[in-house]
């Protein structure tokens, strides 16, 4: 194989006896680097893990550092958990088999910081006298206290038994084996699950026990706001409006016009009101303005919709003998340039009705509003909540299954196959694409057998079955288009454009993070394909054999399928050509951005935005309440036990704590530097300067913006899907 520290090179620029080398290599690559589909068939992911691209020491003693966080949160929290009927009748902390249980855990957990992460359990002892010290902990509570024995697990075996198979699934699998639900059986009382059900909304706060708190529990106090409650602001109306342009997951978000010129994804309204039928009279009293009308604020871009259809039919999945209930509910916002009290000045996104669900029942599936306006029963605002949650709860199914997973991970997966059969290691393009791709096929596949499993993450802590979830993925995998996801033409389609919505701190940040992108690809593309003419660069273009064959790799239904790149030019025999190093430069500046920024976006709002579960639960309990519904708790008996909810949060710190880079700046891959050419460095240099740049513009932006949206902020983006 060629010395990786050369010069890269195109293949009509090599030797005969170098282009034959190459030949050679490729073929050894594409039997490491294959296809496969699963369970989410026709989606296509890697068969396997080649060896380059598995994880580093490095890259686990990144995650480990998280990974103690979480477990430490975890232990204190099950142990709370387990004890906490008991702490009335006596001061458990005396007994000596808790203390043999903490001495044990912070043995465990010294071990952990001071070696090898997999050392720890390869090993095995440390972890043995850790699960004989939580074994020996309920025969003492027993036997210190009768009262209370039947809330402790009755199969204490069991118990242990999930405790160790968790532990050794970790050496397979990596750290997203500690996240599997056996771990919660330890919480088990044999009597049903009902201490573990939460009594007030705070219960939920208690389950950060050793982990700071998520931001949504500490935003930043505003002069404007009405509610100053930590534990409730993020229950607030202003709130729910703040999070389709700046939260978790914007990529719901559509325009409402009369036609839909060149929106085409936007609604058109008679198809909204033919499923929500809303009136002028409710749309006014919510506004408390009689001047404006829905076709009025439809015509001026003013109207926006969430139509959460895609999960309509979804079949709701069990977890330890209760069902959890999808919802697919229609949310309608306005947004305001003078807003009510309550909410930030200078524009505002005012949500004005909820229907939860894609039918319209004046009984079982009203339209619920601020105020009550239609007259549903709601008098205290409870059902109004509980639609709001019933939104969020979409949202974050739609976020881990659709944007997160299908629009990301598995968009980029198939790629990284595609360039390693097609394109040698030392053509400029896959030496670009590296760091982009690094570490992405080994997340996937834990991905695939920890995560998207019966037991794992999206079984337990999403509300559909894991059949439902794969029929999203699915279904919107067939949906997406290559050319349509380009940041300067995407908000467009979807009429949420600057000129229909003023505020929208993702679209304002990932522009400018695209156009960087744009311009430092275009550059870096030139030095090996740009010629004195255009049809002269088009011929280097067209030379490039690894190019081209990457390039049918891409489209090919039968490899990475990808769809939609209508830039290429069909040939009469049915293959494809990649003919202008401008579509080129487009086409490596999407599926960059889209393995950093874009991911970014999804992934790093997790813990901050979607683990303090009253805000933002991705399960739910019961069915949506009807207008004849009496709700006396505002919910809280739709939201999840605790130790779902402790998953939820678990999950979100692992996925949101661990950051391997940050974009533009590239690390050296075992001893070896990305980038040996020297034209590149500046370039590079220049990428750098205008990412800090950036920087500084995001900051100077938060500073008005109701609360900081730092999820685009270059320090915090990293090149790749690496987590």
């Amino acid at each position: 194989m060629y010395n990786s520290h050369a010069h890269p090179t195109l293949p009509q620029d090599d030797s005969v006896d170098q282009r034959k080398q190459r030949a050679f290599d490729l073929a050894l690559a594409r039997t490491a680097y294959n296809y496969m589909v699963s369970y989410m068939d026709p989606v296509p992911i890697s068969a396997s893990v080649p060896k380059d691209e598995e994880f580093t020491p490095d890259y686990f003693a990144e995650v480990a550092k998280v990974f103690l966080e979480l477990a430490d949160n975890f232990e204190d929290t099950v142990t709370r958990l387990l004890l906490k009927e008991l702490t009335d009748d006596f001061n458990y902390k005396d007994l000596k088999a808790v203390k043999d249980l903490e001495k044990a855990w912070k043995e465990l957990r010294r071990a952990i910081e001071k070696s090898s992460f997999t050392k720890v359990f390869t090993d095995f002892h440390l972890v043995f006298d850790f699960l004989v010290a939580l074994k020996d902990l309920p025969g003492a509570l027993i036997r210190k206290t009768l009262s209370g024995a039947s809330r402790l697990p009755q199969e204490i075996t069991a118990a242990i038994k999930g405790f160790v198979e968790v532990f050794e699934q970790f050496k397979d699998e990596g750290f997203t084996a500690f996240l599997k639900s056996t771990l919660f059986d330890v919480l088990d009382t044999g009597n049903g699950r009902e201490y573990l059900q939460a009594l007030k909304f705070e219960d939920y706060n208690e389950l950060f026990d050793s982990l700071p708190k998520p931001f949504n529990l500490e935003l930043p106090l505003r002069e404007w706001m009405t509610e100053k409650d930590p534990n409730k602001i993020s229950l607030q109306d202003w709130y729910f409006g703040y999070l389709q342009t700046g939260g978790y997951n914007t990529t719901n978000l559509r325009g409402v016009r009369l036609s839909k010129d060149e929106a085409k994804e936007a609604e058109l309204l008679e198809d909204v009101l033919a499923k929500m039928p809303i009136t002028d009279s409710v749309f006014q009293a919510v506004l408390g303005d009689k001047s404006v009308t829905l076709a009025a604020a439809a015509e001026n871009k003013r109207l926006f919709v969430c139509d959460y259809t895609m999960l309509d039919g979804i079949e709701g999945g069990e977890l330890n003998g209760k069902m959890r209930y999808p919802v697919a509910p229609v949310a309608l916002f306005y947004w305001n340039e003078t807003p009510p009290e309550g909410y930030p000045s200078g524009g505002a996104m005012q949500p004005i009705a909820i229907q939860m669900g894609q039918v319209f029942d004046e009984e079982t599936t009203p339209i619920f509003t601020p105020g009550d306006v239609n007259g549903n029963n709601d008098a205290d605002g409870s059902k109004w909540l509980m639609a709001k949650m019933a939104v969020n709860n979409a949202c974050a199914v739609q976020h881990e299954t659709v944007a997160h997973l299908g629009a990301c991970h598995l968009v980029i997966d198939p790629m990284i196959v595609a360039a390693n059969r097609q394109l040698d290691e030392r053509h400029p393009l896959l030496v670009l694409l590296k760091p982009h791709f690094r570490y992405t096929l080994p997340i996937n596949n834990g991905a695939i057998n920890s995560l998207i499993v019966p037991g794992g993450v999206v079984a337990s802590v999403v509300s559909s079955k894991l059949s439902g979830s794969a029929k999203m993925i699915v279904e919107a995998h067939e949906k997406w288009r290559f050319d349509e996801q380009y940041p300067d033409r995407l908000f467009a389609l979807r009429g949420v454009d600057k000129d229909a919505l003023p505020g929208f701190p993702f679209r304002e940040d990932t522009q400018d993070l695209w156009q960087a992108t744009r311009a430092y690809i275009g550059k870096y593309l030139a030095i090996y394909y740009q010629a004195d003419t255009d049809a002269q660069t088009r011929e280097r273009l067209l030379a490039d054999t690894e190019l081209q064959a990457w390039i049918n790799e891409m489209v090919n239904p039968r490899r990475a399928a990808t769809k939609g790149m209508n830039g290429l030019t069909q040939l009469e025999d049915g293959t494809y050509q990649i003919d202008s190093l401008d579509y080129l430069s487009e086409v490596v500046s999407l599926i960059i951005y889209t393995a950093s920024a874009q991911h970014a976006s999804v992934n790093y709002a997790q813990y901050p935005l979607m683990t303090y579960i009253p805000s933002v639960s991705g399960t739910l309990y019961s069915t949506p309440p009807t207008r004849s519904d009496v709700v006396t708790d505002q919910g809280l008996s739709w939201l999840p036990p605790l130790d779902v909810a402790l998953y939820q949060i678990s999950f979100g710190w692992l996925l949101s704590g661990v950051q391997w880079d940050k974009l533009g700046h590239y690390k050296d891959h075992k001893d070896e530097p990305c980038f040996t050419d020297s034209r590149v460095m500046p370039i590079i240099s220049e990428f750098q300067k205008a990412l800090k740049a950036i920087e500084s513009d995001i900051v100077e932006r938060n500073r008005v913006r109701p609360y900081p949206y730092e999820f685009q902020l270059p320090s915090k983006v990293p090149n790749s899907i690496s987590i």
